[in-house]
């Protein structure tokens, strides 16, 4: 359990951080350049259709993910829901998906579509022919159930949402323009079967977005604690746990993934499948670091207002931004890849 993910004995945590070291201050320097000669990233401003949740969903992201919670980061159960069920984020998150590729009329797969919100919004706004997969796990044990009455409750077809039971996709090869997973591979039992999953299933040209922690970041969005960059799996449970909270749902997140996780797994899955690694989403980081900032979530603005007021006061020339960025520590990371 506690065990080395990064490789065999002889290929250690260490060596995985320092081998790539020459390739990180590259890339970053690659994308310094590239990042200023060209404006912020420009996220298309859509008209948007608000969804409809009913009061029985909110009821059942209450008392499932919300009660959860509760003990995990120490949240409401009713802030919880909120944020779950928010009707901004969606389209938030789908002008972000869509500054990497076009959403109107596409054909989109979202990977553990949760209660439903994201997905019944992009279908409502950009006319997409959208299809969620979706398991009870722990936290969600309602989310199949209650985003299907979402679906009925906007007019939306409910079969849409598929009940799946592991990382294997029911749907043929090549199937959708875009596949989205938000917080999902974190949670997953192997996480580079997982993106070969949503890559199989990808259309030439197509799209895989994933927004993924960063475990070599400063802060866990579960617990919603500040963590130092973790090394190997054990550190996570032991981390929250000093911290006094309970470490159980750590033992259960694939801390391993980070950008050079990533990279090397996009790496593995081109020797099945032609892909290019289009972003991890550093120039998104760098971008909002020197904005005036916005919590996508009531629970971690609550957490982590104060700390990035200050950080951005001192972040003259978006110096902080940068060193981050070279330690591999931006947050989150957005996986975007294009099948070939």
């Amino acid at each position: 359990m506690h065990g080395n993910l990064y490789g065999s004995s002889n290929q250690g945590p260490w060596r995985l951080w320092f081998s790539p070291i020459s390739n990180a201050i590259a890339l970053s320097l690659k994308l310094f350049l590239k990042h200023s000669r060209r404006p912020a990233v420009i996220i298309p401003n859509m008209p948007s259709e608000t969804i409809v949740v009913p009061a029985s969903v909110r009821e059942m992201a209450e008392k499932s993910i919300g009660v959860f919670f509760e003990r995990v980061s120490m949240t409401s159960r009713e802030a919880t829901a909120r944020d779950h069920l928010d009707v901004v984020r969606p389209v938030k998150k789908g002008q972000l998906l869509e500054s990497f590729t076009p959403l109107q009329g596409k054909k989109l797969l979202e990977i553990g579509s949760g209660f439903g919100a994201n997905l019944a919004t992009w279908i409502k706004n950009y006319r997409l022919d959208g299809f969620g997969t979706e398991r009870d796990t722990e936290g969600f044990g309602s989310s199949f159930q209650a985003s299907r009455e979402l679906f009925a409750a906007n007019g939306l077809d409910p079969e849409r949402i598929i009940r799946v039971t592991d990382d294997a996709l029911p749907f043929e090869d090549a199937s959708f323009d875009i596949v989205y997973a938000g917080n999902v591979l974190e949670h997953t039992e192997a996480p580079l079967k997982a993106l070969e999953e949503a890559v199989r299933v990808l259309r030439p040209g197509g799209i895989l977005h994933a927004e993924v922690p960063n475990y070599l970041s400063y802060f866990e969005g579960h617990y919603l604690v500040p963590q130092p960059p973790l090394l190997w799996r054990w550190m996570l449970p032991q981390w929250v746990r000093l911290l006094g909270r309970d470490p159980a749902f750590a033992y259960t997140m694939r801390t391993e993934i980070n950008p050079i996780w990533c990279r090397h797994a996009v790496k593995q899955i081109n020797k099945k499948y032609p892909v290019k690694l289009i972003s991890l989403g550093a120039e998104i980081f760098l971008d909002r670091l020197k904005q005036p900032f916005e919590f996508e979530m009531e629970r971690t603005a609550t957490k982590l207002g104060r700390m990035i007021a200050f950080v951005q006061t001192v972040n003259v020339g978006n110096w902080i931004g940068w060193l981050i960025v070279l330690a591999q520590g931006h947050y989150p990371i957005y996986l975007t890849v294009q099948k070939a």
